[in-house]
């Protein structure tokens, strides 16, 4: 179903009507789960309901990761995303599997786990150092990430989401990755945080969901240009269309808008050596 939007700049020209749907831009979504909860709440349990909801909002594709990551662990999510996946006939989605220590040789070593990507759809990698009980540092993760750097395959950093020391030092140690900051948290925004990233790293990318900043998503593109921030839902926190309104009435030209809806994910994905 379109939404109807209008142009949030006071002096220019309202855009013509032909224009004016949320369906003519093409989204992205960043940040998006599949799985069931395991307390209740909204959630896509496979890749049909999710693609129903995403065409509800008119939202093209998606990477995924699975909802159950924390408490069920990487080695059963990464197995259930990628049998998920293998549903979706679509090609609308791509997952992002979750990464551990290479010392306890729970994941296959890092040659072997990125030959597999392509197979099982996977086109990202995640981590959650804190709910699987590591330091995420080089001496935990140096091999397997050097290798995504190597390929350029973007690492989700959803589970930073507000421990900005810890995220800190993870970019400090790992600079030539290619990152995306997921989930801005705090009411008032995080802008002291995120800028001092985006100033300094340049394969940092900020991702949208969860940043109610007035007027913000514009004045990041103005200054570190909009091929640094990408779209994403947050989906089922949130629901796909309230991150395509703010951006639609971000003021930013309709080529920037575009960018981010979907142009930077998609040329950062096309980019990964896979």
């Amino acid at each position: 179903m379109p939404w109807l939007v209008f142009s949030a700049g006071k002096q220019s020209a309202p855009e013509p009507l032909e224009k004016m749907t949320m369906q003519e831009l093409f989204f992205y979504d960043a940040n998006c789960c599949l799985g069931l909860p395991m307390n209740g709440g909204n959630y896509a349990p496979d890749a049909a309901a999710l693609l129903q909801e995403m065409d509800y909002y008119g939202v093209g594709k998606a990477l995924v990761r699975h909802l159950n990551l924390d408490p069920a662990g990487a080695v059963q999510t990464n197995a259930d995303l990628a049998k998920m996946l293998r549903a979706d006939h679509s090609g609308r989605l791509l997952g992002a599997w979750c990464i551990l220590p290479s010392q306890c040789d729970e994941i296959p070593p890092p040659e072997q786990f990125f030959a597999s990507f392509k197979e099982n759809r996977i086109a990202a990698i995640t981590l959650s150092p804190f709910a699987h009980r590591y330091v995420p540092c080089r001496l935990t993760l140096g091999k397997i990430l050097d290798a995504a750097a190597e390929r350029k395959v973007p690492v989700l950093l959803n589970a930073f989401a507000g421990r900005w020391a810890e995220l800190y030092d993870f970019m400090a140690a790992f600079p030539n990755l290619t990152t995306i900051y997921q989930e801005a948290v705090g009411k008032w925004g995080s802008d002291r945080n995120i800028r001092p990233l985006l100033e300094n790293y340049p394969g940092f990318y900020f991702e949208t969901a969860g940043y109610w900043v007035p007027e913000g998503i514009r004045d990041l593109a103005e200054k570190y240009g909009a091929g640094r921030i990408v779209y994403g839902s947050g989906f089922p926190r949130y629901n796909h269309g309230n991150g395509m309104l703010q951006l639609r009435h971000s003021g930013l030209p309709q080529e920037s808008v575009a960018q981010i809806a979907g142009g930077n994910l998609s040329a950062l994905l096309e980019r990964a050596q896979l």
